[in-house]
């Protein structure tokens, strides 16, 4: 666990976009997901829920865990909190902590975490996708014509898809940042930026024509894109599991 706090509380995996970490903290709030609090001087974790997020009021509240040793909650020492949901594990910092009354019940309240951070734990996991679930793919490039390609794979963090070797613009490469890539999974249209981190050496087909394999990397990814990428592939990954697919 020591492992998985050091790696979650790291400056790359802190979500930079405020709209983004208020949708994660909303998503867990609404979901009611455990959380599993770390508190300094505790023999253990200690499981809560986060009962209210309000912006306005830069507050969230949190059910009171069961007594442990050595926690006394009115010292307001700062306390991790670690979630899991959909495959990702959000942490964030519960800090200026101070009893509250809440429904009729008593609870504890603590500042707007003011950083949350956002780990996917098979980020770099990878699905082949069914025929008929990703349409054709737009490559948006800065500069040059749009490319049109065909989705191979899809993870959480990227995609591979194939392409027709370019011609009459400037070659694709690894490194460079696409505008926006567009593509429609399973009926829902969903865009973002992308960059090419490596480009493969071409495959030849039955018919003689030849594709060229790129590894995309999806870069600004809104909240709703990065939902709709993660349950497509985790539902996928049980379908291919138990041989559905």
């Amino acid at each position: 666990m020591k492992h998985l706090l050091e790696n979650l509380f790291s400056e790359r995996h802190r979500l930079t976009a405020r709209r983004r970490a208020m949708a994660v903290l909303h998503e867990v709030c609404r979901n009611h997901e455990r959380l599993n609090l770390f508190a300094d001087g505790a023999p253990r974790e200690m499981p809560s829920i986060l009962l209210d997020v309000d912006e306005d009021a830069g507050t969230v509240v949190f059910d009171i865990p069961p007594q442990v040793e050595g926690v006394e909650w009115d010292q307001r020492d700062p306390v991790l909190a670690v979630a899991r949901y959909e495959g990702v594990f959000v942490g964030f910092e519960l800090d200026d902590i101070e009893p509250v009354a809440w429904n009729g019940a008593q609870a504890l309240q603590a500042t707007l975490p003011p950083r949350v951070y956002y780990l996917q734990r098979r980020q770099y996991f990878r699905v082949p996708v069914a025929s008929g679930d990703v349409s054709a793919v737009v490559l948006v490039r800065q500069g040059a014509a749009a490319v049109n390609a065909r989705c191979h794979d899809l993870s959480a963090g990227g995609m591979r898809v194939l392409v027709a070797p370019v011609s009459g613009d400037f070659p694709l490469r690894a490194g460079e940042l696409l505008q926006e890539l567009r593509f429609q999974l399973k009926g829902t249209a969903l865009q973002t930026a992308a960059r090419i981190q490596h480009v493969d050496q071409p495959v030849q087909l039955p018919n003689g024509k030849s594709l060229v394999p790129l590894g995309l990397e999806f870069c600004d990814k809104s909240f709703a894109f990065d939902q709709a990428v993660v349950r497509y592939v985790q539902q996928r990954d049980r379908d291919l599991l138990s041989g559905r697919a």
